[in-house]
């Protein structure tokens, strides 16, 4: 394992959560291949347009849009400033699968990205968020796939489990306000 120090606290970098995420950045490459692949065809100029409405919560599937006449490049480096200026250190950023994802458990920012409302007990709670973004070419334009979610539970000091983990879904802020500045 490799081991780096950020203000006293070291992070492994290839810890289980590492690998987890690159399961995950691999598998948004992949649904997205296939999306390529064999989804519809469509003739002339493709319109802008989302998949998924953004700033909708609900089924934790990706948020995903093409927009016109811009490099994935700029749109890459436009995402991975909107991580830093939220405070989202992404823990895996590579430019060639063009991938950018994060992991974390602030309670501010849980709380702005996650609806964890089917938990019975709100004291106390330890909410985890997973955010993802893959951006690569579509031809005309670049396509944009984003994926918010994330788990809620109560785990004691011992390790034991007080709440039993769930799932939780996104707000739709994140999705929103990124895809708003990407436009730009």
């Amino acid at each position: 394992m490799v081991y780096y120090r950020f203000g006293g606290v070291h992070y492994a970098l290839l810890s289980i959560m590492a690998v987890r995420y690159l399961f995950i950045a691999s598998a948004l490459l992949c649904l997205a291949s296939c999306i390529q692949l064999y989804g519809p065809v469509k003739a002339g100029t493709q319109q802008s347009g989302t998949s998924t409405e953004p700033g909708r919560s609900g089924d934790n599937v990706p948020v995903s849009t093409v927009i016109n006449n811009r490099h994935p490049d700029e749109l890459y480096d436009t995402a991975l400033r909107y991580f830093h200026e939220k405070g989202l250190l992404p823990l895996l950023e590579d430019r060639q699968t063009a991938v950018i994802a994060t992991v974390g458990d602030d309670p501010e920012l849980s709380s702005l990205y996650l609806d964890c409302s089917t938990l019975k007990q709100t004291q106390n709670i330890q909410e985890q968020y997973h955010i993802a973004a893959l951006i690569w070419s579509a031809g005309e334009g670049t396509r944009i796939s984003l994926l918010v979610s994330g788990i809620a539970g109560l785990t004691a000091g011992d390790g034991n489990d007080k709440v039993k983990l769930v799932e939780c879904r996104s707000t739709g802020v994140f999705e929103k306000d990124l895809m708003e500045r990407l436009r730009k």
